[in-house]
């Protein structure tokens, strides 16, 4: 399935090429002008967030901080402000890398590709729960009713496979 990222910029025409460019690379993307459109784009589950700081209303920042202890994929900024503090401000306040306008769509895809490689690895080596089933990759365990089921290598493999 390709992957989803999500859009948060005021400015039109931003939104405009960075979308197609990421659908001409294979991605499907959704756009929001404002932290409204965003909240309600929420639904389309994205595996990242790409976010303005400068945005009407509700600016990039406070968003990002109120949405972070919900949302669990990688948000990067895509914004004008450059200053250090600015930059810091921003990965402070929740997101994973800070990029600067005017910017390259050949490094924004780079570090996009590279935020979604990391999840994927940190997803791989996650757990997974299913009522009293509890599924540990990284300890390559399973327990059940908090007491350990041994395995041996290729039945926890084949449990791994299934289970993704």
């Amino acid at each position: 399935m390709a992957p989803k990222i999500l859009l948060i910029d005021d400015e039109e025409s931003i939104c405009n090429l960075v979308r197609m460019h990421f659908q001409t690379e294979g991605y499907l993307v959704y756009t929001a002008l404002d932290t409204e459109e965003a909240a309600q784009a929420f639904s389309h589950d994205p595996d990242l967030i790409l976010l303005d700081i400068n945005l009407p209303e509700t600016d990039g920042l406070e968003f990002c901080r109120r949405i972070r202890n919900h949302i669990d994929c990688p948000i990067l900024f895509l914004t004008s402000r450059v200053t250090e503090q600015d930059k810091i401000t921003g990965l402070q306040a929740g997101g994973d890398d800070y990029i600067t306008k005017p910017f390259s769509l050949a490094e924004l895809t780079a570090r996009v590709e590279a935020h979604l490689r990391r999840e994927g690895r940190a997803r791989h080596g996650s757990t997974k729960m299913s009522g009293e089933l509890f599924i540990d990759y990284a300890g390559r365990c399973v327990y059940c009713k908090e007491q350990a089921i041994p395995f041996s290598k290729k039945e926890f493999d084949i449990i791994e496979f299934l289970s993704h």
